[in-house]
């Protein structure tokens, strides 16, 4: 993967040297007050509790990311932010359908600080709690506005004490750009080979306010392309390395053929496997056909996002500031790429996918699997009484007839 990132800039915002506020806020940056020591002048100080004096060197340290840092490491998202820090578990962003945290959220972010789950990481824009995805208990971070971000700040150790225990983990925080003044103009393009590639466009606008004030307002549009698993080799392994993304329930499938013998008066069964099963691309083990699923999926789903973010700041005194904020996000999802079809789980013969259904023996097509599979044919004194679907799903290897990009023996 490679990109290139083009930023214009009318005039730079000006870092926030003071600021001062009614109620205490994770981090904020403070110039000493007069009469200090020497040293101390001119010091950002951060703060990891309600208790001022948690600088960066602390035992307690935490880690400060400014704008500059994200742009010179090619970050165009807060999930290729999140996946680069290494004290991060496994968190969503990217597709992940084989997952049950996953499941239902694709387009959303989290970060999984210490790998003790996204519940437990407290996510803050400019010091305040923010909404949380539904049924999810995490702050969505591809929600954050990047192109508005002046830094970000992480507290990699358990604030539960001081904020709950959504902050067992630790917190981040996601600090704008209050004081920026003039324009700035954005634009991201990622190149990924076997993708239609990834890119954005953002522009960001600030004003003072008189002497005490100052607006800052931007939007931002966020694409990223389709990416299937076909198009990465670590994906597809193969049914000996990784046995576990295969499945007996195919198409090709396992069906049962009973035969009324006439002369004893018992039901002979036999059990063969449909033909095909290599032609098409699936692995033969123990007479089943295994199907692997994992080719019809996507590594990335096709997404679009649109955010609005404005903030007004206004020193109303020497220790007081008002400060609004307003956030508009809209993450578009259209469609998910799936297993041509699930295993049933509920059929004429009972619930359960083993056996749900039968075949007719009147079908048209149970003659030529007998052929293709060497069973005798229904006969007077050996007539046909069932046909079982012994492990099967509707569409398997052949693909899904309404998918005409992904069908009959895609790989």
């Amino acid at each position: 993967m490679t990109g290139f990132t083009l930023r214009h800039s009318c005039a730079l915002g000006a870092l926030a040297t003071a600021a001062l506020y009614a109620t205490p806020a994770f981090a904020q940056a403070e110039v000493e007050t007069a009469g200090a020591a020497t040293q101390n002048d001119n010091r950002i100080v951060v703060t990891g509790s309600y208790i001022r004096g948690t600088p960066e060197d602390a035992a307690l340290p935490v880690d400060v990311f400014t704008a500059d840092d994200l742009a010179e490491q090619g970050v165009d998202s807060p999930l290729e932010f999140i996946k680069e820090l290494p004290s991060v578990g496994a968190s969503l962003g990217d597709s992940n359908q084989f997952s049950t945290d996953a499941q239902g959220f694709q387009g959303v972010g989290s970060l999984n600080l210490r790998g003790l789950g996204p519940q437990r990481t407290l996510v803050l824009l400019n010091g305040k709690r923010t909404i949380l995805s539904p049924g999810a208990g995490f702050v969505d971070t591809q929600l954050m506005p990047l192109f508005a971000l002046e830094r970000i700040e992480l507290l990699k150790d358990g604030a539960g004490s001081t904020y709950g225990s959504d902050a067992i983990a630790g917190v981040a925080n996601f600090i704008t750009r209050s004081t920026f003044t003039g324009f700035e103009f954005q634009g991201d393009y990622n190149f990924i080979d076997g993708s239609d590639d990834n890119y954005s466009l953002s522009g960001l606008a600030g004003f003072e306010l008189g002497d005490s004030g100052n607006l800052v307002f931007g939007a931002g549009w966020q694409h990223r392309s389709e990416l299937g698993t076909p198009q990465r080799d670590f994906v597809n392994v193969g049914y000996e390395t990784n046995p576990s993304a295969y499945s007996a329930l195919a198409t090709p499938g396992l069906f049962a053929v009973s035969y009324f013998d006439t002369g004893t008066g018992t039901v002979n069964t036999q059990i063969r496997p449909d033909v095909g099963c290599t032609d098409l691309g699936g692995t033969v083990d123990v007479g089943r056909c295994y199907f692997t699923y994992v080719p019809f999926d996507n590594i990335i789903e096709d997404e679009n996002r649109y955010q609005a973010f404005a903030e007004l700041t206004v020193d109303l005194s020497d220790t007081i500031r008002f400060r609004a904020d307003a956030l508009y996000s809209r993450s578009e999802l259209k469609s998910l790429n799936y297993s041509p079809a699930f295993p049933p789980t509920q059929g004429p013969n009972g619930s359960g996918f083993v056996s749900a259904f039968t075949t007719s023996p009147a079908n048209p097509g149970v003659a030529a699997f007998l052929d293709q599979v060497g069973l005798p044919q229904s006969s007077a004194t050996n007539p046909i009484v069932a046909v079982t679907n012994v492990l099967y799903r509707p569409f398997g290897y052949l693909g899904n007839p309404r998918d005409a990009d992904r069908g009959a023996g895609y790989r």
